[in-house]
């Protein structure tokens, strides 16, 4: 979760057990605003955030911002909804990773009842999608690989983010790169022991690079080694 003071102009970032609880509808990442406002969800997030006269991306054309929606998209509607289904629903990863993660700080009888709660709502997310309701374990890689083959495709095979200043050059990071960072970051620094997400998108060198970029360039804060 995220904390921000608009007065002094200072925030703080922490993570914490309970941050799903502290979350009004359940996403992620959570923003307290000078300690009043709370707005869960990453797109929730940056319309709050607009509407306080903050944005990443107001350098950009309309067409480079439609493009950006689409990728956007891409990224919370397909690729999130494959880490869901690999964490909960892939029994070797649930049994040794995620219910003792998501259990850890949690006593009996809730570390029973909350994972299975949790468990049967991430059924229900992907089945109320009417594109991922027949999705199961064959389908993970060329679901992933259609995916990172789009990703790979709008990238160059020169260390940038998703756009550029069309008179300097220089990068323009928008709210589409911090997004895709966090989700390649996380599943690329994962210790899942079943993770073919990770297989399929290793192999394209251009999200690698896309990463170390973002951390090597615009600080974005390493978990790991690529």
């Amino acid at each position: 979760s995220s904390g921000i003071n608009a007065e002094y102009g200072q925030y703080t970032v922490e993570l914490k057990q309970n941050v799903e609880y502290i979350s009004t509808n359940g996403r992620f990442p959570v923003l307290i605003f000078n300690e009043r406002d709370v707005v869960s969800g990453f797109a929730e997030l940056l319309s709050y955030l607009s509407r306080k006269g903050y944005t990443l991306s107001d350098r950009l054309s309309v067409d480079e911002k439609c493009d950006m929606d689409t990728y956007t998209s891409l990224v919370s509607s397909r690729l999130e909804v494959l880490e869901l289904y690999t964490a909960w629903l892939i029994e070797e990863n649930y049994s040794h990773v995620t219910l003792p993660a998501y259990t850890a700080h949690t006593a009996w009888p809730l570390s029973a009842i909350l994972p299975f709660y949790k468990r049967r709502q991430v059924h229900r997310l992907i089945a109320g999608q009417s594109e991922w309701y027949d999705v199961s374990g064959e389908m993970i890689l060329p679901e992933t690989k259609s995916i990172a083959q789009a990703l790979s495709q709008r990238l160059s095979d020169t260390p940038s983010t998703f756009f550029r200043d069309s008179v300097t050059g220089e990068d323009v990071v928008t709210e589409l790169d911090c997004l895709l960072y966090g989700h390649l970051n996380a599943i690329f620094m994962s210790k899942l022991p079943n993770y073919r997400m990770k297989r399929a998108l290793g192999v394209h060198p251009r999200l690698i690079l896309f990463c170390k970029h973002m951390e090597n360039a615009h600080g974005m804060k390493k978990h790991g080694n690529w």
